[in-house]
């Protein structure tokens, strides 16, 4: 599924196994955290999104992408996150 909008950035952040990763273009990245690289706000709100499902980001400017790495196994329902 393409992602579109947060909720499948989040699905798929999810769906990770720790140490896994996935790839953003800068095209898809202005749309979920407009305007997009280099705006500190919208790294300001991807950092912010990135920490909640206990993940990582990355600005590749050679690549031309952002990268989200999932650091930590999500805890089992009912548990909260570790801080």
């Amino acid at each position: 599924m393409p992602i579109t909008i947060l909720a499948h950035l989040s699905e798929r952040l999810r769906s990770l196994s720790v140490g896994q990763r996935t790839a953003l273009p800068y095209s898809v990245y202005a749309v979920l955290f407009p305007p997009g690289e280099p705006d500190d706000g919208a790294r300001v709100a991807a950092f912010g999104f990135a920490g909640t499902p206990a993940g990582g980001m990355e600005n590749q400017p050679r690549a031309q992408q952002v990268v989200f790495t999932r650091k930590i196994a999500s805890p089992p329902a009912g548990q909260a996150a570790p801080l």
